[in-house]
């Protein structure tokens, strides 16, 4: 029976959502997990296309080989290749070789993490490496078999590179057979809570603590980001808002950073200024937030972080004229 790369245990789930967008992605990985195939995995930062490459790797032959990651941003040519391939003779370490992360992967997967950033020498090696299946360390001659599955991934259009002369387009051919696109999270807000859930559990756990969850004014805040730094910008800010709460209260729109305390869309927002009443700043903030939930009295009022008969008082008391709503 084929073993679910996603069945693992709370917390350390490579994926999470039910999206069409997650869906499809979930798909791909079940049809390309069992094979052997080169993938390339593309997105943009945080966008969790380290996790995507780990699930392909758990749920392949290989799962209980090694899982090695080998970042490709070296400014340095000559460190990027010792890193990858290894040093035949190694002068720090008395002559001996040192290995390198295809060594290191051996009967298991290499993650080429950030493939677009590969310093040039290096992208003029890799497509024989894939064609022959073998490799020479730095310094060295003699050829070194390797039994390893190669996954990349790019936050790049490679194609672009491609035609700006900083990408081999033969390695772009051995790279781009298979691909797999990670979608940004503003394309699939719908799995938010999901993640934040997630999360949750996983930093009470992490660091002790016993949040009880999140308000739904809060939440909705957190849906309406954009995250240009997608999965992990939303991973790092539950993080600190956990390490940050106190007891067991669930957090809310106050344990947000001021960045994301704010509805989405700045033109919308109440601009506030010195001399101003509490009345008439309060007046500004419930009109900007019915316009922003198009007369949905109910997010409204989970958005303000009061009670439904309390919004429709303040809309009484103000003569806010809003659409019907619900």
């Amino acid at each position: 029976m084929r073993r679910d790369p996603f069945d693992r245990p709370a917390g350390l789930h490579p994926l999470t959502g039910r999206s069409r967008a997650i869906a499809r992605v979930v798909d791909q990985i079940h049809h390309l997990a069992p094979t052997s195939a080169i993938v390339l995995i593309e997105g943009e930062r945080g966008a969790g296309k380290a996790r995507v490459a780990r699930a392909l790797h758990l749920g392949g032959a290989r799962r209980d080989g090694p899982f090695v990651r080998a970042a490709l941003d070296a400014s340095n040519e000559r460190e990027a290749e010792a890193e990858l391939f290894g040093v035949d003779e190694d002068e720090d370490e008395d002559g001996s070789p040192r290995p390198g992360r295809l060594d290191l992967a051996e009967g298991g997967t290499l993650f080429l993490d950030g493939i677009g950033h590969a310093p040039a020498g290096l992208q003029a090696r890799l497509p024989r490496v894939f064609r022959d299946r073998a490799f020479e360390r730095l310094g060295g001659t003699r050829s070194h078999r390797m039994d390893v599955r190669v996954i990349a991934a790019t936050d790049q259009d490679l194609e672009a590179e491609v035609r700006a002369g900083r990408f081999r387009e033969d390695l772009l051919r051995r790279l781009g057979a298979v691909r797999i696109v990670m979608p940004p999270l503003r394309s699939r807000r719908e799995d938010i809570p999901a993640l934040v859930a997630q999360f949750l559990r996983e930093f009470n756990r992490v660091h002790a603590r016993r949040v009880a969850g999140i308000t739904p004014g809060a939440l909705e805040r957190l849906t309406a980001h954009s995250w240009p730094g997608n999965v992990g910008e939303l991973r790092d800010l539950i993080e600190s808002m956990v390490v940050s709460a106190h007891g067991r209260m669930r957090l809310d729109l106050s344990d947000l950073p001021a960045a994301r305390s704010r509805p989405h869309g700045e033109a919308g927002l109440p601009r506030l200024a010195a001399g101003m009443t509490v009345e008439e700043a309060e007046r500004h903030l419930v009109e900007a937030t019915l316009k922003h939930t198009g007369g949905d009295k109910r997010r409204a009022a989970a958005m303000l972080g009061i009670g439904l008969r309390t919004l429709y008082r303040k809309i009484e008391r103000y003569r806010l004229g809003v659409p019907a709503g619900r």
